[in-house]
This record gives C-alpha cells, sequence and structure tokens, in this order.
C-alpha cells in the first residue's frame, strides 16, 4: 500500500483535479483505492457527487477526514489496512493546514503541482521548506514537483523552461521534478463537470496520454 498526497499553500494549482483524474486512472489499472477528502472547500466531493449522480461506475472509495481524525485515518491504515487498498490518495487544502502537514508528515509519495507563475513560484518556496522539515520526521518521504495547468501557447514555453530551471536548483534525492508537464486544456474542465476522468474517453488525446504518464509513473514507485 502506498500513501500519495497532493499538496500546496497555494489554492488553484489543480489538486483536485489531479487527484480525481490519478485514482480513475489508477482504478483502469486494476487498483483498489481510497480517495480521502481533507479539503474543507470539498471540491472532491462535488466531483464524486456528479459522478455518483450520473450513474458512471464506482472506482474509488471516498471519505472525508479533516483535523485530527485525518490524521488518525491515515495512521490507522498505515498500520492495519484492513480493505487492502493499493492506494490511498488525500487532496489536502490550499493553504499551509494541518492537513497538508499530517499529509507530508505520513504519506509515502507528494504530489506538489506549480502553475508557471510568480505567485506560484513564491509560495512554492515556503513549500519546500515544509516539505523538508517534514522528511526529518518521515525518511520515506518521496516529493515529486509537477508543472501544471501550463499554457499550450507556444510563445509562453520559455515561462515553463525558467520553472524548471528554477526548481532544478533546489532539487533534493528526495525532492525532483517530473519531466512531463500537464497542460490547461479545456477537456480536464469538461470531464470534471460531467464526473469523468479523461481516461474514461475512449479518445486518447493529449489530455488522456498526461494523466496516463502519470499514472504509469506512480506505479512505478517503489
Amino acid at each position: 500500500m502506498k500513501i500519495l498526497s497532493v499538496c500546496n499553500e497555494k489554492g488553484g494549482c489543480g489538486k483536485t483535479t489531479i487527484l480525481a483524474n490519478l485514482a480513475i486512472a489508477l482504478y483502469q489499472e486494476g487498483a483498489k483505492n481510497l480517495v480521502i477528502d481533507a479539503d474543507p472547500q470539498k471540491s472532491l466531493g462535488t466531483f464524486v457527487s456528479i459522478r455518483n449522480q450520473e450513474g458512471h461506475l464506482k472506482k474509488f472509495d471516498y471519505i472525508i477526514k479533516q483535523g485530527e481524525a485525518y490524521f488518525d485515518c491515515l495512521l490507522n491504515l498505515k498500520q492495519n489496512n484492513k480493505e487492502n487498498y493499493k492506494y490511498i490518495l488525500s487532496d489536502t487544502g490550499g493553504r499551509d493546514s494541518k492537513e497538508m502537514r499530517f499529509a507530508l508528515a505520513l504519506s509515502d509519495i507528494v504530489i506538489i503541482p506549480i502553475i508557471p507563475s510568480q505567485y506560484d513560484v513564491s509560495v512554492f518556496d515556503r513549500v519546500i521548506e515544509v516539505v523538508k522539515m517534514a522528511k526529518v520526521k518521515n525518511p520515506n518521504l518521496q516529493v515529486f514537483i509537477l508543472i501544471n495547468l501550463a499554457s499550450t501557447n507556444p510563445f509562453l514555453s520559455k515561462k515553463i523552461d525558467e520553472l524548471r530551471e528554477y526548481i532544478k536548483s533546489v532539487e533534493q534525492d528526495y525532492i525532483k521534478l517530473l519531466d512531463f508537464v500537464i497542460f490547461q486544456r479545456e477537456k480536464y474542465k469538461i470531464f470534471t463537470q460531467m464526473g469523468l476522468g479523461v481516461t474514461e474517453d475512449e479518445k486518447k488525446d493529449k489530455a488522456y496520454l498526461e494523466i496516463n504518464n502519470l499514472c504509469e509513473f506512480i506505479k512505478k514507485i517503489k
């Protein structure tokens, strides 16, 4: 079993969309997963509600846990995985919260989405400091930085290159930049509104391939 959390102090960086799509993609690879919603906004709950209303196949178990209850839930699952989940995936709020710090303390894998913008880079510095503190208590922690919601405009590709260069300068043996990017595509919005993951589409387009790349990467982590 692996505990995977998506964290960032900065709201609006696409954490929930990534988590929902990843949970569905991992199910399609035969994994039984539990998704924990630790974000007070419960955006993931809205997605799950739409999915249920539309009658889509259930592809992950879903619970809401916040505060100390979230910590206790993760700790209990770490010690006793009665349901034989392959992945525990949790979504934390877009701020430096107890939930984010609990996730860093107990997760095996943390994904930090970052948008190529100056505002996001300034927050990213603080997140890395929190990660470094968490690593002291959680030596098995592996953190992966994912450039997300990047513009598809080729004239703005320089921003992606500059962000890559900056992240490379702060990498550690346990903090790595993923070598693929998830772009800002209308399909993610449309499919979220329908309660679907982009890999549930028969058309293997760019959005499908982006999430599939992330899924395949996660599966290879030991």
